[in-house]
């Protein structure tokens, strides 16, 4: 009997495992629990694996990061590698894609990046931000995919997210197309795929709801399958099943494209805007969990991290109104903080490409609050790193191309 047991993987802050197990079972498959620090060696054992939707590691840093560099997907790559199955649902597909799995070049590295949602009509950004709804996929019938059982047939399906929208570097989004590596798209109840908004529910390159290597063993995929009740996305888990069944022959390939590293620029200061820093007073687990990140890379360090804000403005603005308005920060738990040059440490300010967060922020104090001469803000953070060691500018580049800061598709990195 051909063994069907699919191992659905775990991290801390994973979710939906009870919805996971009752779709691989009624599909005929046997669902088992591997926790992400479970002996590497119980990953042979299992046919396929689906990494959970949730908050792994709480989002921090960056939504899937700190996860993609757990040893546990490591061993997931060295099965994928023989042809085995990989699923990604939502916070699953920003593993598969921070740690290179999706859409997979040679090396496994970081070359996509799942962005902050954009919900567009025309040019007009309507909304940013976690958002959840139903939707409608259809998968791409020239896709190689483990995950589609065939035909068009449009799938209903609930998406909830904040961070799901697929981007590339341009010339390897032309190769995504052209190697019909997306293998579902966002498209209307008649199939329709419309750029805007609703259909595309976070303005994701080319409508793509879900992304896979050119072997078609391991699917990155934003909406949530698993959480349909009435049958909607069953064709998803019936490919998987009958990819497990199937006696067709493997044979990995990758993308031919090189990842790019991260590229650190000098921060420039605009004499004519306003930077903001803003500090917590409470623990700030965000850092810890980077730190000892950082620390199983073998450095030595000590992390702590600051919210940025540059505010543009026409004339003078007066901070203490704009503190006030509490969009900028939320006094109980943070305060504003005016950082000393240190020569012990090094400080790195990270901006999304694309600053929704900031647009999003600079909507807000001039349409709510009437700061109308506020024309713009920037948000981002900046990591304070103490290194005790002799080699600090081989750890520091260690660390910026681990991508724990930064992910190169998406952001930018200066040194502050």
């Amino acid at each position: 009997m051909k063994n069907s047991s699919i191992a659905y993987i775990q991290f801390p802050g994973s979710n939906t495992e009870n919805e996971t197990i009752n779709m691989l079972k009624k599909h005929g498959m046997l669902p088992r629990p591997h926790f992400w620090n479970d002996s590497a060696k119980l990953l042979d054992g299992y046919a396929g694996y689906v990494i959970l939707g949730g908050f792994s590691f709480e989002d921090r840093s960056r939504s899937g990061i700190i996860a993609s560099m757990e040893p546990v997907v490591g061993e997931i790559k060295k099965q994928v590698l023989l042809g085995k199955p990989v699923l990604g649902i939502c916070n699953g597909a920003q593993i598969l894609v921070e740690s290179g799995l999706v859409p997979g070049n040679e090396n496994f590295n970081t070359i996509a990046s799942l962005a902050d949602n954009k919900r567009l009509v025309g040019d007009k950004i309507v909304g940013t931000g976690y958002y959840n709804t139903w939707c409608y996929i259809k998968p791409n019938p020239k896709a190689k995919s483990a995950f589609i059982k065939g035909g068009d047939s449009v799938l209903r399906v609930p998406i909830a997210h904040a961070e799901g929208r697929f981007i590339f570097n341009k010339d390897l989004g032309e190769e995504i197309s052209s190697k019909n590596l997306i293998t579902y798209q966002y498209c209307n109840k008649l199939g329709d795929v419309l750029e805007d908004f609703p259909t595309n529910p976070n303005g994701s390159f080319d409508n793509a709801a879900a992304i896979s290597n050119i072997p078609g063993n391991a699917m990155a995929m934003m909406p949530h399958p698993e959480r349909t009740l009435n049958g909607e996305a069953d064709d998803i888990f019936e490919g998987l099943k009958n990819y497990i069944s199937s006696e067709k022959e493997f044979s990995y390939s990758a993308l031919n494209y090189e990842s790019k590293k991260i590229e650190v620029k000098k921060f420039e200061r605009v004499s004519e805007k306003t930077e903001v820093l803003v500090s917590t007073i409470i623990a700030d687990n965000e850092a810890a969990s980077v730190e000892k990140c950082i620390n199983k890379l073998g450095v030595d360090v000590k992390i702590k991290k600051y919210i940025h804000y540059e505010i543009g403005a026409e004339g003078k603005i007066s901070l203490k109104e704009v503190f006030a308005t509490d969009v900028l920060f939320n006094p109980n738990k943070e305060y504003i903080i005016n950082l000393k040059e240190d020569k012990k440490k090094q400080r790195f300010l990270v901006r999304n490409i694309e600053d929704i967060q900031g647009k999003s922020t600079l909507q807000t104090l001039r349409n709510r609050f009437g700061f109308t001469n506020i024309n713009s803000v920037n948000k981002g953070v900046v990591w304070e790193i103490n290194i005790n060691s002799n080699a600090t500018k081989k750890d520091v580049d260690l660390i910026l191309n681990s991508h724990i800061f930064a992910n190169p598709v998406s952001q930018e990195c200066h040194e502050y």
